[in-house]
Formats: structure tokens, C-alpha cells, sequence
């Protein structure tokens, strides 16, 4: 598709859109991804143009779970998260899965140790967003300053809360958030025979091999030395 959508193009594109977040909430719904409040907000970049497609869907009990639709100025929201490139994003999914919620109410990190989850991802770890009252671009850009040496985290913990997820498109970020979500799972059940384990060495470089993440793992050094050597 061409950076520049005409008229037509647009309309169709953010039906397309609508499909694809429509697919998204109804799988993660189903196998329980998602908590009961079925909390899942979608917000897009449209590439080419300065507009940001906005997919609410009601959640809770509504008997119509059609989501609502709106488009504003991307250029309006200086601090909006998709603003961050160094993140290489063009959509943010705020959505409160059942694992991973535990974890923001605990207001720690979740350290990724399910491979699932891992062979998509550089990164090796979740924030927890504690001080709600910076933005979680703030949040984010301030991490990223602060280690270089650390891939960019695919999601931010809303303390208390969700969490916020971004990437590439709405059906790959709500598979990331699916995978994610999963190792919250497992890493929970985990707890109670001994706990979560860190990798075998070498683990992950198979991993990222499969993916083709390797090189780009390697990029970053910090906490990354002793799993790929």
C-alpha cells in the first residue's frame, strides 16, 4: 500500500482495520486472554497521513460489543507513545488480560521467561508504569535514555491497572499480547513448583534464530551476554 491512502483508500482501510481489531478482541475474548471487563482499546497510526484511528470496544456486560470508531490529529497528541520511534510502532492496544494484570498490582516488572513469548521479542522484560502521572511516552522515553543497552519493552504495566501494548499493525500487537499474556499464565502456574526458571544457555539464541531476531538481539548488550554466548 502506497503512503499516501486516497479518499476511497482510506475508508476502505480503516474498515479493513475494524475487521482486524473486530477478529482480534473476539479470538482474545474466547480463550481468555482478555479479563471479564473485556477491556480492549485500539488505537492506530495510519501511515502517510496525520490521523490516528481510534477502536473502543464497550466491553463489560453491553449486549452490543460493536466497537465505536473515531479518527483524530496525530499531530494534536505530542505525547502520545507512537511518537517514540525508537519503538518502531504504528499501534497501541491498552487491554487488561488476567496474568498480567497481577503483575501491575504488584508493581513490579514481568521478567519474559516463556519462549513463546521470547522468540518474538528482543526484549527481555515489561516496566511497571508506577508514577501515573506521567505519561506513559514520558515513561517509555525515559527508559529508553536511560539503557540503550536494553531492547525496547514491547508493552508498559499500568500500575493497578492493564497494560499498554504496541507494535507492528492490529493483528500482530494482539498476538504479541496473547503470547504475552500466556507467559503471565504459565510463569504464575510456575510459582507454586519452584518458580519461573531464567534460560539454559544458548536457549535463546535458538529461539531467535527461528524468528530471525538473533542479530538483533545481539544489538543490545545489556542482559543479553549470557544467553546468546
Amino acid at each position: 500500500m502506497s503512503d499516501q491512502l486516497s479518499d476511497v483508500d482510506l475508508v476502505s482501510y480503516v474498515e479493513d482495520a475494524k475487521a482486524d481489531a473486530i477478529h482480534a478482541f473476539n479470538v482474545l475474548g474466547k480463550n481468555g486472554t482478555l479479563s471479564a471487563s473485556l477491556t480492549f482499546h485500539v488505537t492506530h497510526h495510519i501511515s502517510g497521513h496525520d490521523k490516528l484511528l481510534h477502536i473502543r470496544f464497550p466491553g463489560g456486560l453491553a449486549r452490543d460489543q460493536s466497537p465505536t470508531i473515531a479518527i483524530t490529529k496525530f499531530s494534536d497528541q505530542k505525547d502520545h507513545i507512537l511518537h517514540e520511534t525508537r519503538l518502531d510502532a504504528d499501534t497501541v492496544i491498552h487491554a487488561h488480560t488476567n496474568f498480567l494484570s497481577a503483575w501491575s498490582l504488584a508493581h513490579k516488572p514481568f521478567p519474559i521467561l516463556y519462549v513463546a513469548a521470547a522468540r518474538h521479542l528482543a526484549a527481555r522484560e515489561i516496566p511497571n508504569h508506577l508514577d501515573r502521572t506521567r505519561s506513559v511516552y514520558d515513561t517509555i522515553k525515559e527508559r529508553l535514555d536511560k539503557h540503550p543497552e536494553l531492547a525496547p519493552p514491547p508493552a508498559l504495566l499500568e500500575s493497578n491497572g492493564g497494560a499498554n501494548f504496541w507494535g507492528k499493525g492490529i493483528t500482530k500487537t494482539s498476538e504479541l499480547i496473547l503470547f504475552i499474556e500466556e507467559a503471565a499464565r504459565y510463569q504464575a502456574i510456575a510459582e507454586q513448583i519452584g518458580g519461573a526458571q531464567v534460560y539454559t544457555p544458548g536457549a535463546l539464541e535458538v529461539q531467535w534464530k527461528r524468528t530471525g531476531l538473533l542479530e538483533k538481539a545481539k544489538a543490545f548488550t545489556g542482559r543479553y551476554l549470557a544467553d546468546i554466548t
